[in-house]
C-alpha cells in the first residue's frame, strides 16, 4: 500500500511555499474557487511520470516570475519512506519535469515509483463526460487502463506516433511503398492490443459493477460498450491491414487515418434503455463515480493495486445517491483519499473520518 504522507509545493502554481501533512486515509481540502485546493491535488497527482490532473505544460505550472518549481514529499511504500523531489529542469531550451527517488535519478528508482502508484481521478469536466466529445470519453478508459497497466501511455504514444507517420507519408508526392507498409503493419499491431485492452477493460467494469450493485442499491443499471464503426471481436491483424490499405486513398484525400481506436467512442447503456447522455448533470456523476467504485474494487481485489483517489470538485451535485457511493468507497477500501469542495459542510457527512484543511487560509 502507498501513501502520502506529506507535500511541500514551492513556487508552484499561486504557492510561494506551502507545506501540508496528510491523514493515511481521508483528506478534505476546502475553500473559495480560485484559492488552489486544484493545485494542490495537481501536485499530488505530479507524483507519477505523467502531467497531473491537469495535464498541463511543465511553464504553467512556476509560478508568476520565477523559472522554476519544486515539489517535496514523502511516501510510505510497504513500510519503508521514500523521499521524493520533482522539480523542472532546462534542457535545450525546453522545460522538463524531473522525479528524483531518495536523491537518485536513476531509470530503475523512476520506474519503481511508477510501478508503486497509482491514480484513480474525478475532475469536474467528468460529470458531463457522455455529452461532450469521444475524445474525452476515450482518455477516461485509458486512465482506467492505465491504472493496472502502468506502460499502457507508451503504447498509446507508439501507436500515435505511427499514425502521425502514415500521414505524413501520405501526404508527399512519391510514396515509399516498403515504409508505408512497414508503418502500417506497426500501426496494426499496436491498435489491435489498445482495442483489446480497452475491450478487457470494460468486461471489466461492467463485471465489478454487477458485483457490486448486489450489495449497492445503484440508482440505475449501467452497461459501458466500445462503439466503433470498424472493430468487433472478430477483427484480426490481417483485416485491419486490409481495411488499412485499402483506406489509403480516402486518408490521403482527407488526411488522417478513418479506421482505428482513435476513432472508437464508449457510451453508457442506461437500464438496457437509453443513452446516459440523455442523464442529467448530477446523474452523469452517479454513472462515473459507480465506474470508479467498479474500477477501485478490480484493482483492489483482483490487482493487489490500492489507488490513491483524487476527487477535484466532488461536492458539487452531490445527492443522496452519489454520497452513498462515495461513503461505501471509504468504507470498503484501505486506501488513502483526496477531495476538495468550496464548503466544508459538503462533507458533513464524512466529518467524523476526514482531516480537513482550509486553502483559503494560505
Amino acid at each position: 500500500m502507498v501513501k502520502i504522507n506529506n507535500i511541500e509545493l514551492i513556487n508552484f502554481r499561486n504557492f510561494n511555499k506551502y507545506k501540508l501533512s496528510f491523514d493515511k486515509k481521508l483528506n478534505i481540502f476546502f475553500g473559495l474557487n480560485g484559492c488552489g485546493k486544484t493545485n494542490v491535488l495537481e501536485g499530488i497527482s505530479l507524483i507519477d511520470k505523467g502531467r497531473g490532473i491537469r495535464n498541463s505544460n511543465i511553464s504553467s505550472l512556476i509560478k508568476n516570475n520565477q523559472n522554476k518549481f519544486l515539489i517535496k514529499s514523502n511516501l510510505e511504500i510497504k513500510n519503508n519512506n521514500f523521499d521524493i523531489e520533482i522539480f523542472t529542469e532546462n534542457k535545450n531550451d525546453k522545460l522538463k519535469k524531473i522525479i528524483k527517488v531518495n536523491n537518485d535519478l536513476s531509470k530503475e528508482s523512476l520506474d519503481f515509483l511508477n510501478q508503486s502508484i497509482s491514480y484513480l481521478i474525478f475532475v469536474p469536466e467528468m460529470e458531463r463526460i457522455f455529452q461532450t466529445s469521444p475524445f474525452y470519453r476515450r482518455n477516461f478508459l485509458d486512465r482506467l487502463v492505465y491504472t493496472s497497466r502502468n506502460d499502457y501511455n507508451k503504447l498509446i504514444n507508439r501507436y500515435r506516433k505511427y499514425l502521425l507517420e502514415r500521414t505524413q507519408i501520405l501526404q508527399t508526392n512519391q510514396i515509399d511503398n516498403d515504409w508505408l507498409n512497414q508503418i502500417e503493419k506497426e500501426i496494426c499491431s499496436l491498435g489491435l492490443e489498445i482495442y483489446q485492452l480497452r475491450a478487457s477493460q470494460l468486461v471489466s467494469i461492467n463485471t465489478n459493477i454487477n458485483t457490486l450493485k448486489k450489495e449497492h442499491k445503484f440508482q440505475f443499471n449501467v452497461e459501458l460498450k466500445l462503439k466503433d464503426n470498424f472493430y468487433n471481436n472478430d477483427t484480426t491483424f490481417d483485416t485491419y491491414l486490409s481495411s488499412l490499405q485499402d483506406s489509403r486513398a480516402y486518408d490521403r484525400q482527407f488526411g488522417g487515418t478513418k479506421i482505428g481506436p482513435h476513432r472508437s467512442d464508449i457510451i453508457a447503456v442506461i437500464n438496457d434503455d437509453f443513452d446516459a447522455s440523455m442523464l442529467s448533470t448530477g446523474q452523469q456523476k452517479t454513472v462515473v463515480l459507480m465506474i470508479l467504485l467498479s474500477q477501485c474494487n478490480f484493482l483492489v481485489k483482483y490487482k493487489d493495486i490500492r489507488p490513491i483517489l483524487l476527487f477535484d470538485e466532488i461536492g458539487s451535485h452531490l445527492d443522496l445517491n452519489n454520497r452513498q457511493i462515495l461513503l461505501d468507497m471509504i468504507n470498503r477500501f484501505e486506501i488513502q483519499f483526496f477531495l476538495t469542495g468550496t464548503d466544508k459542510d459538503l462533507f458533513s457527512f464524512v466529518s467524523t473520518k476526514a482531516k480537513f484543511y482550509n486553502i483559503n487560509e494560505i
